[in-house]
C-alpha cells in the first residue's frame, strides 16, 4: 500500500511500484490487503503510532531506496486503499 501511495504522489514510477510488488510476492508475502472498507482502513491508520496531531503520517518510498515521512491528501489515500484491497 505504501508503494501504491508513493506512486500516486509522484515519488516513484509505475515500474518501481511493480518491482516492489514482485519482490514482496517473491518473498511469499501478501500483495493484496484485506477488504476492511476504506473507512475502517482510515480509522485504523488514525490510531497508528505515526499519527501526530490528527495527521496520519506515512513512510513512503522514493527512488534509490530512500524514504520520506509525510502526510498524504485524503483522496490519494482513499484511491490507494481501494487499489490495494482484494
Amino acid at each position: 500500500m505504501a508503494a501504491e501511495l508513493s506512486q500516486r504522489l509522484g515519488y516513484i514510477d509505475a515500474a518501481a511500484r511493480a518491482r516492489i510488488a514482485a519482490l514482496v510476492q517473491a518473498a511469499g508475502l501478501p500483495t493484496v490487503a484485506p477488504d476492511l472498507g476504506t473507512e475502517r482502513w482510515i480509522e485504523l491508520m488514525q490510531v497508528d503510532k505515526k499519527n501526530e496531531a490528527g495527521q496520519i503520517k506515512f513512510i513512503l518510498l522514493k527512488p534509490l531506496g530512500t524514504a520520506v515521512i509525510t502526510t498524504a491528501p485524503q483522496q490519494a489515500l482513499i484511491d490507494s486503499i481501494n487499489a490495494c484491497v482484494g
